[in-house]
């Protein structure tokens, strides 16, 4: 992997959060960093608190406007070597509740999953040519799933799988696949419901940042390095005592909706 301030990277889901946590602290670094989003106005509130990252509004989940950010990056940042793809939803719903799979299961699907997958191997040719990395921000809820949040961690559950794919085939290419996992971070990704252990977004990004420079390719901040060996020593009885352990979450859901 190259040094900090030889990077450059594309942060997607980069305007706000741990993304955002993150470019500031690369920026730190020497580091190029683009960052795209949806929001024109949270990237222009991003530029104007680090003047120096490049901003690109973009649904990553619109093949148009990839494709439109794609072909501006091969122009004027052909030394892209970092795909960090951070961009994710999370939607509360009950699977037993009529209309509420229906409405809120595709948009997970597309962000989490669909959009980042394709976004990968449009940007590839780039990768490659730069002996790149690919960085896959996942959640420790893809080894202790949480029932409130079913879809979403099925949909990290995808991406975690995905990414270790990419990782056998992609290093015969000379890139790097790399994947972040993640534990409660309180981020307006949460919509005002974190748990109270949840950490602050720039902990959890300079933790992270810490051990990608250090090469590593499975990181797991805090929390999710916890879930995990509990998933491998108590693989049926953490489940159920995990969601025990969060039922407050789902029982204040239950009531407000």
């Amino acid at each position: 992997m190259v040094g900090e301030a030889d990077r450059t990277v594309l942060i997607t889901g980069g305007s706000s959060g741990i993304g955002f946590e993150m470019a500031k602290q690369m920026v730190a670094q020497q580091a190029t960093v683009i960052i795209c989003g949806r929001s024109q106005e949270k990237l222009d509130r991003a530029k104007s608190e680090e003047p120096q990252l490049i901003t690109i509004q973009c649904d990553i989940t619109e093949q148009h406007e990839r494709e439109v950010m794609c072909d501006r990056i091969s122009r004027e940042f052909d030394g892209l070597n970092m795909l960090m793809n951070n961009a994710g939803i999370v939607k509360r719903y009950q699977f037993a509740k009529e209309g509420e799979l229906e409405t809120k299961l595709f948009d997970e699907w597309r962000t989490n999953f669909i959009a980042p997958v394709l976004l990968t191997r449009r940007l590839l040719p780039i990768l490659v040519r730069n002996k790149g990395s690919v960085v896959n921000v996942t959640s420790g809820l893809v080894y202790v799933p949480l029932s409130i949040q079913s879809n979403y961690c099925a949909t990290k559950a995808a991406l975690h799988s995905m990414t270790q794919s990419m990782r056998v085939e992609l290093s015969k290419l000379g890139i790097k696949v790399v994947e972040i996992f993640y534990p409660a971070v309180d981020t307006p990704f949460q919509e005002g419901q974190a748990p109270v252990t949840a950490m602050s977004a720039s902990e959890a990004a300079a933790i992270a940042l810490k051990e990608l420079n250090k090469g590593k390719e499975e990181i797991r901040v805090k929390m999710a390095a916890y879930l995990f060996i509990l998933g491998r020593l108590f693989p049926k009885q953490i489940v159920p005592l995990f969601n025990k352990l969060n039922a407050r979450d789902a029982r204040e859901y239950n009531h407000g909706n």
